[in-house]
């Protein structure tokens, strides 16, 4: 805390509630006997110098006045000099004699109202010191009464890295004096600028290496090729980040305006970058390109495809839902989530989730069992209808988008609703007792039914099944159970099949391998498990290891006219098993852990599009007919993948992929799987489709509104 502070740079244009906030800062911890957990923060008294960015130092006594002769006094005049004090609380606080003296000093010299609470370790009943819960106030009477007191309190205890930070934050905003919302917002849009100038600074540098040459060669021939070669490099930068149109836009101001234009040389390397940001003759040995990239307003959570709609939809950690074409990137609308809420005061977007349908409405649905569920229109924004406390910990939504089904844990029981999409009225309800239940926002998975008769969840190593036929809800009766993380099930008419894994405790992860298992149930019929482990780690940016707990996962069935299989994703390995038997058709291992495997047809054959966390986009086709289908290679691209899905639309298959960093953003990737199919366009072809494209993107951003490919 003590580094935070002292290092932290207030951003520019943040509003402080008054000059002495800009003080110097000092620590102190409580005295020598007591542990370096029970510390106290001090700031200056205001001085009439110009606003420094930084907050100044902080006092602590372990470090300052560890030599001091007179320890109370050295205590005294580092009050006397500072504005804010921060007692740091555990459970050894209230036995420390000097917490309390100091606090009592400091309240003497300078009031209550600048005191602020850290909780280190324990509880806050138990850390906080009692003299901090209570103050002397004046009762109707005007009589002085001790009254009680809820101070100023920042948790610091062990948690998430992103919530330590959020409270490190709210008590840098405190010391400051300004608002902790407008410094969030300030400090998120100082990250956002430090991503965009990194990732720009190599286009940016060849560019400024062409400008410079330039300017010093006007009129030459050899500079105006210089220019039109930076330019296009500049161009291949803002292709490969997703950057579509600018890179369309870049590339054309590297060519003369025309073929009859010659006051610009035609520069090969520019006409390339311009058929290749057109999606013009794609590389044969890389099928996937990069088509466009989608912005969020903070780190993304989620994100869903409409179908019908064409839309890709993202929720951010900031609440906001980002609507943008799924043909183009273009945006189409923002949402607040939490405006749609009567009551924001808890409000925290990590709760929510949100769903699509088959009939183009978004469900947003929340962990939080106080919380609505919320059906919005994604192309106008408005709320179709919104049911109070229906917050769950799970939601699946039928195949037809009629109705979805959400399940909860309350103190010993399970509650399962089915609810009408039209209007959000519950159609049927089923509950039962389960002792060892307990209220959690932990999330579950669970699917449905072919016919929405019947909702499975995955808890623990076992199976919730609900009946809506019967109305009765049951702990399944499995003859072999799953490993006690169950991270998927899927239905195929009278099958369910689960995927777990051990990933922690005894069995757990030992090194790089973590034990798998797959279930599938029957109805009639006896079940088959397969196991096997799995590699979860891999390396991520700055050659740092990162655990992808998200697996395994059952990615789908493939049908043909004898057999039916399911794909399942373990780690690096996807293998194929026959659902009938259980027996083992086809396995594969890959070059990383896999983060996105959907199944697909291209005339009647199956394929698999695949994205692993190394950044590969690949197709793999379990059956000899890959060669026919001429999907043999994969894409390697320059990020690193934390999650992907795929999406078809008008025969136009696409790959989303969130990456591990930038974290606010979602890079897609189109699959063109042309090899001997070149296209001809004279030079004044690309240049006029190159214009069509930014005019058309232009005309989305200005009416909001879809527009073809």
């Amino acid at each position: 805390m003590q580094r935070a502070i002292e290092e932290y740079r207030l951003p520019r244009h943040v509003v402080q509630a008054d000059a002495a906030a800009q003080a110097t800062s000092h620590a102190d911890s409580m005295s020598i006997e007591t542990s370096a957990s029970n510390s106290n923060a001090h700031t200056e008294q205001p001085r009439k110098t110009p606003r420094s960015p930084k907050l100044g130092k902080c006092f602590r006594d372990e470090d300052e006045l560890a030599a001091s002769h007179s320890l109370p006094n050295s205590i005294r005049e580092a009050l006397a000099a500072s504005r804010t004090l921060i007692v740091i609380c555990s459970p050894e606080t209230q036995e420390s004699p000097w917490v309390r003296r100091e606090i009592e000093m400091f309240e003497q010299l300078h009031g209550r109202e600048r005191i602020i609470c850290v909780l280190a370790a324990g509880s806050s009943e138990e850390s906080i010191p009692p003299i901090l819960k209570t103050r002397m106030m004046s009762d109707a009477n005007g009589i002085l009464r001790e009254m009680p007191a809820e101070p100023l309190a920042a948790d610091l205890r062990p948690e998430a890295k992103a919530k330590r930070k959020a409270e490190l934050l709210r008590i840098i905003a405190a010391v400051a004096g300004c608002n902790y919302d407008d410094l969030r917002q300030r400090e998120r849009i100082r990250k956002r600028k430090r991503i965009a100038l990194s990732s720009a600074a190599a286009a940016l540098a060849i560019v400024a290496i062409g400008v410079f040459a330039f300017q010093f060669h006007r009129t030459s021939e050899a500079a105006l090729i210089a220019e039109s070669k930076t330019l296009a490099a500049a161009s291949s930068v803002q292709f490969e980040q997703g950057n579509r149109i600018q890179a369309i836009q870049t590339a054309l101001e590297a060519l003369p305006t025309s073929e009859a234009d010659h006051s610009r040389p035609l520069v090969p390397e520019a006409q390339a970058a311009l058929e290749r940001a057109l999606l013009v003759n794609p590389d044969s040995a890389s099928p996937w390109s990069p088509f466009y990239n989608i912005q969020a307003k903070g780190d993304i959570l989620q994100f869903v495809c409409l179908n019908k709609l064409s839309l890709i939809c993202v929720l951010d950690d900031t609440g906001t839902i980002t609507i943008a074409s799924a043909r183009s990137g273009a945006p189409f609308l923002t949402l607040d989530l939490s405006s749609y809420l009567d009551d924001t005061a808890d409000f925290d977007a990590e709760d929510w989730s949100i769903e699509a349908t088959e009939k183009s409405a978004l469900i947003a649905w929340s962990c939080n069992l106080d919380d609505p569920l919320l059906s919005l229109d994604p192309g106008t924004g408005i709320l179709n209808w919104a049911v109070d406390n229906e917050g769950a910990n799970s939601l699946a939504v039928a195949e037809d988008g009629a109705t979805c089904t959400t399940a909860r844990f309350e103190e010993g029981s399970f509650i399962c609703k089915q609810i009408d999409l039209t209007d959000g009225e519950t159609l049927r309800a089923v509950s039962e007792d389960v002792p060892e239940a307990s209220a959690t926002k932990e999330r579950f998975p669970s699917c449905l039914s072919p016919d929405n008769s019947h909702l499975h969840l995955g808890l623990d190593d076992r199976i919730i099944q609900a009946s809506f036929n019967d109305e009765f809800a049951r702990v399944a009766a499995l003859s072999s159970r799953c490993l006690p993380g169950i991270f998927s099930l899927k239905y195929h008419e009278n099958a369910l099949a689960v995927a777990s894994a051990q990933i922690e405790g005894a069995g757990g992860i030992t090194g790089f391998l973590s034990p798998w298992q797959v279930n599938t149930y029957f109805i009639g019929k006896d079940p088959w498990v397969a196991s096997g482990t799995c590699d979860m780690n891999v390396i991520g940016p700055n050659n740092q290891w990162k655990a992808l707990l998200d697996t395994p996962q059952i990615c789908g069935f493939i049908e043909d006219e004898n057999t039916t299989s399911v794909v399942c994703a373990a780690g690096r390995t996807f293998i194929v098993f026959d659902l009938a038997t259980g027996e083992i058709l086809y396995q594969k291992e890959l070059s990383s852990v896999i983060v996105g495997l959907s199944v697909d047809y291209s005339n009647d054959i199956p394929f698999l599009p695949i994205a692993t966390a190394d950044g590969v986009l690949d197709v793999q086709t379990p059956s000899a007919a890959q060669d026919i289908l001429g999907l043999t290679n994969r894409t390697g691209t320059n990020y690193y993948f934390k999650e992907a899905i795929f999406h078809r639309q008008d025969g136009i298959m696409l790959a989303i992929v969130h990456p591990i960093d930038p974290q606010d953003q979602l890079i897609v990737y189109l699959l063109d799987s042309r090899k001997d199919d070149p296209v001809h366009l004279s030079l004044d072809e690309l240049i006029e489709r190159g214009r069509k494209e930014v005019k058309r993107y232009e005309a989305f951003e200005l009416n909001g509104a879809p527009h073809p490919l």
